[in-house]
């Protein structure tokens, strides 16, 4: 009797979900009376096996973290946007992952960055060495200094001081000999002058995609004094003149700034001067048609003839800038 009645109201429970015209008659009748005891499970009990339902029963460990409020993932996977909303600390960033974050942007190139180095209101001592490329006959080396004061990140006025030690070169010799040609030519002692340098262009060079040197070209300008001496064509003879003018300088260069270090730069460039000099004069020297007037040094200079004359160095020079730190006015 008992088993014949648990099997009929499994079969009624079935037929009222399964037959949706059928459901509402079934609740609008009377409630049936209260079931006995259930009694222990038999052949003709029904038991849900958790792998035949629809919706697979989740572990425990998954159960509890989704009974938390605010726990749930939201479509990108990050389970602590609902917890961080629902505790209320919305808008709320910690001061550690600020730090944090701050750390992995310096850790990574970025594209666009901040001015490496900075001069404005320093001054900049730069010593200087070079070498004439003009000049097939007489070889100059130059060993110099520069002083400038920057009245802004880009502009700066400075003074520029240069000696020069020049030679006669293998080529002078040459054609003195092969073709019996004596040839004018002088060379330069000294230059002063002052300038002005702009920087119109800056930029950044990846090193082996470790590290970033930055760069900055400029171009200058400036005048100020230069004296020359006359290589005399019979130096047995005669004895050589100086000659003091005016000149007019104008220089392209770049300079290069290290990762670490706030005071020191590498730079090159080329510098010309422009000048009117004085040549030895033709008539000057031994032979038929020579002035023996103008053997004398002052005689020469005063007869000598006047040439615009060009000088062109390449110049290599290591900057000191003092103060030796400087500190950014703007925000990254």
């Amino acid at each position: 009797m008992r088993r014949s009645l648990t099997g009929s109201a499994v079969l009624l429970a079935a037929w009222a979900f399964t037959a949706p015209g059928t459901a509402a008659a079934a609740l609008a009748a009377p409630a049936p009376a209260p079931a006995a005891p259930a009694a222990p499970a038999d052949d003709d009990t029904i038991v849900l096996d958790e792998a035949e339902s629809e919706t697979p029963a989740k572990p425990a460990g998954e159960a509890k973290a989704g009974g938390e409020a605010g726990a749930s993932t939201d479509l990108f996977g990050d389970a602590n946007k609902g917890k961080a909303a629902a505790s209320g600390e919305t808008g709320k960033v910690s001061a550690t992952s600020e730090a944090d974050q701050l750390k992995q942007d310096k850790a990574f190139i970025t594209v666009v960055q901040r001015q490496r180095f900075l001069k404005k209101k320093r001054f900049e001592l730069q010593p200087q060495i070079g070498i004439t490329v003009n000049d097939p006959f007489v070889r100059h080396f130059t060993v110099g200094a520069e002083l400038n004061y920057w009245i802004t990140n880009r502009m700066a006025v400075g003074i520029t001081g240069t000696a020069f030690f020049g030679n006669k070169t293998s080529r002078y010799t040459n054609i003195r000999f092969q073709e019996s040609v004596l040839l004018t030519a002088n060379k330069t002692l000294w230059q002063a002058s002052v300038n002005f340098l702009y920087n119109p262009f800056y930029g950044k060079i990846a090193v082996f995609n470790r590290a970033l040197m930055h760069w900055e070209s400029y171009v200058q300008v400036g005048g100020g004094a230069i004296q020359t001496q006359v290589i005399p064509r019979y130096e047995a003879i005669h004895e050589p003149f100086r000659h003091l003018t005016g000149q007019g300088n104008f220089a392209i260069g770049a300079r290069f700034y290290g990762p670490r270090v706030d005071w020191i730069s590498v730079n090159f460039g080329v510098r010309t001067w422009i000048y009117q000099d004085k040549l030895e004069p033709t008539e000057r020297g031994p032979g038929p048609n020579q002035l023996d007037s103008l053997d004398s040094a002052d005689a020469a200079k005063d007869a000598a003839v006047k040439k615009l004359a060009f000088n062109v160095v390449f110049f290599l020079g290591l900057s000191f800038y003092f103060p030796t730190s400087f500190q950014y006015t703007t925000r990254r």
